[in-house]
């Protein structure tokens, strides 16, 4: 029976919904409806119900979801106990981290890092942070460096330490020469954004919907760098993380911060739950916190 199967069924059955499981899982809807169905085909059983408002297991998933979940547990626990037996001779280090996050803090990190576990490679994957879950949860990495509010279900989170969010300018607007903005500066305002496949995106724009302010979107971007680029170019204003405007600290851009809503997000260290970190694990989180409140 295919793990990969299994894992998807138990998402779905924790997350009582299909949309939910594949946010979490980094799937589209239709990739896991899909997964299901072939578990269902295999097993010769319908395993949900579908109804308005989610999913509910059947008889049959019932049975199954203590057996599945067994199941992943022990062969998560001897991935960990292959990885740590690796350990024992340098090994390697699986460490994610969000894009959001990556490029201000890893280098600083690693150095850190290195210069006492110089036997141990460190390898990295960035990517969003419902992939990373995913991988985490799989026992593919061992530990991820992201950021709440993203809701890091059935992990540990470990907070490092806090990262302002300021609204970055284009040199020659107004708030540039205040040194503050206010929101109602910012609605209606042109705006470059996040998509909110990120979690800053997502927390971005839950702020300004729940504050009833409603830029206009002008790009929407994968890439900090960018957003950063055309906030420069004159194109629109953004909220952005501090670490990447002491960074992107250039004449174009201008970093102010919102007046009387102070923003800002928590860095944290991503575990599986119920395991004890690698010794190398713990090492490079350390580090990782040095960096982080040392902004």
């Amino acid at each position: 029976m295919d793990v990969n199967l299994l894992r998807a069924f138990v998402e779905t059955a924790d997350a009582g919904s299909l949309s939910r499981a594949a946010g979490h899982l980094g799937f589209s809807q239709p990739s896991l409806s899909g997964q299901i169905h072939r578990l269902e085909e295999q097993l010769g059983a319908v395993l949900f119900e579908r109804h308005g408002r989610g999913v509910n297991m059947t008889a049959a998933g019932r049975t199954l979801y203590p057996r599945a979940r067994k199941l992943l547990d022990e062969l998560r626990s001897t991935q960990e106990a292959v990885r740590r037996e690796g350990a024992t001779r340098g090994g390697v280090l699986q460490v994610g981290a969000i894009p959001t996050v990556a490029p201000y803090v890893l280098p600083g990190a690693l150095r850190r890092f290195q210069a006492h576990h110089a036997t141990t490679r460190v390898e990295l994957r960035e990517d969003y942070s419902a992939v990373l879950a995913r991988l985490l949860l799989d026992g593919t990495l061992d530990v991820v460096i992201a950021a709440l509010p993203y809701a890091f279900d059935h992990l540990d989170t470990e907070v490092l330490g806090t990262d302002a969010l300021v609204v970055a300018v284009p040199a020659s607007h107004p708030a540039a020469r205040a040194g503050r903005i206010t929101l109602e500066q910012l609605h209606d305002a042109p705006a470059v954004t996040l998509d909110p496949a990120h979690c800053l995106g997502e927390q971005v724009a839950g702020f300004c919907s729940s504050r009833q302010v409603h830029p206009s979107v002008v790009c929407r971007s994968v890439q900090l760098a960018t957003v950063l680029e055309l906030v420069g170019a004159d194109v629109g204003v953004s909220i952005v993380p501090a670490m990447a405007a002491t960074r992107h600290n250039t004449p174009q851009c201008a970093y102010v911060p919102l007046v009387d809503h102070p923003l800002q997000r928590d860095i944290v260290a991503v575990w599986r739950r119920g395991t004890v970190p690698r010794v190398e694990a713990r090492a490079f989180v350390d580090a990782v916190r040095d960096v982080v409140r040392g902004w």
